[in-house]
């Protein structure tokens, strides 16, 4: 009978993250600009007349939606709610604006619900009631476009994140630092876990580009050890909280790719000490896994969130302009989504062939219990 293993990174490739929702730089891009293409010929029917310059370009279209994930990200803290509930919610927002456009839908109208959908898929325990008065909102408004934000992303709500990885590589290091890890037979069969302690007390320094402020002021002591591991959590558990959700890194890189990159920003040779503990040097995948942890890690370390998130007098800009391109069908979500629930009936207006539809079904219903149990007496 043959056993067939199944690893971590085959059960990730079954997920909907990864099939649905992971791209190439080339692919994300192209996607991005359909959607853009698509909105302004669109818009170029309802307004015949308008400059094409007005229009949003895909470009200013990305950077307006980055800038309310930073939104999100301000009001989660806010509302003190956890970091994987703001992950969650800005990972939404970037997926929903990969099929729709800020001509159709303006951020500042989604990005609330998406905040109260991340909650629910999050288990926060808070009415819709409580969310709408802490943002100073209507509960309506939150509401309105929930079904076509849920239809967006495909109904996949589970988002995957990389912070968790982290946690689970910071038990290691500690142990290692412990001298408590067990090395695995493949990696290292000669090494017991005394020896992996002196060799991660061998280590050199984080160098001067790492973002780590830890220094070997007691180098191979245990303490400094376990304190060199703890540094380069808190390190890397920042830039998964900032870098890594601002830019297009969750739908670039696997979540164990994003929270290794982000070890290397923190701390470079405890990461490739890490790393060799897992990937035999004579595996054939090492050097393209190593080349992927590098790309996530420069993507993270480039971004600067002062010169790069769009100021508050620029967004304010790029909003008026997205005023006069609107797109009309949508100026509304609310009443939209009323007249949805009504089966696309007005308001305080009979819709003549959805009551002659109704009455139909009425009168079949009954011609049925009639047939099966005769008429009445």
């Amino acid at each position: 009978m043959t056993t067939h293993h199944i690893s971590e990174d085959d059960l990730y490739r079954t997920s909907t993250q990864f099939r649905l929702w992971t791209f190439s730089p080339e692919a994300l891009q192209s996607m991005r600009q359909n959607t853009n293409t698509a909105a302004t010929e669109r818009a170029k029917q309802y307004l015949p007349q308008q400059d094409a310059s007005t229009f949003m370009t895909c470009d200013e279209e990305r950077r307006l939606v980055q800038r309310y994930c930073d939104t999100i990200a301000s009001t989660a803290a806010h509302l003190k709610w956890a970091s994987h509930v703001k992950a969650t919610a800005i990972q939404y927002l970037k997926r929903f604006y990969l099929t729709n456009s800020v001509h159709t839908y303006p951020p500042k109208e989604i990005y609330k619900s998406v905040l109260f959908l991340a909650s629910k898929t999050e288990g926060v325990h808070m009415t819709l009631g409580d969310f709408a008065r802490s943002i100073s909102s209507k509960p309506e408004q939150i509401l309105a476009p929930e079904y076509k934000i849920i239809q967006a992303l495909r109904f996949t709500l589970d988002v995957r994140q990389p912070i968790r990885g982290l946690r689970g590589s910071y038990m290691e290091l500690e142990s290692l630092a412990h001298g408590k890890f067990e090395p695995m037979p493949f990696i290292a069969a000669s090494k017991t876990p005394r020896d992996l302690q002196r060799d991660m007390a061998s280590l050199a320094a984080p160098t001067p580009s790492c973002l780590s402020d830890w220094s070997p002021t007691s180098p191979g002591e245990e303490k400094a050890l376990v304190a060199r591991a703890w540094a380069a959590y808190t390190c890397a558990r920042t830039i998964l909280d900032n870098a890594a959700l601002l830019t297009d890194a969750y739908l670039l890189f696997t979540p164990p790719q994003i929270h290794l990159a982000a070890l290397k920003l923190s701390d470079t040779p405890l990461l490739d000490f890490y790393i060799s503990l897992h990937v035999p040097s004579t595996h054939p995948a090492g050097p393209q896994i190593l080349e992927t942890i590098s790309r996530a890690a420069e993507l993270m370390r480039d971004f600067d969130k002062a010169t790069q998130i769009m100021s508050k007098d620029e967004r304010v800009s790029v909003e008026r302009r997205l005023e006069d391109v609107r797109d009309p069908s949508t100026v509304d979500l609310v009443r939209r989504h009323e007249e949805a629930k009504r089966g696309g009936a007005v308001e305080g207006v009979v819709d003549e062939q959805l009551a002659k539809k109704r009455r139909l079904a009425r009168e079949a219903s009954l011609k049925e219990g009639e047939d099966l149990f005769g008429p009445s007496l």
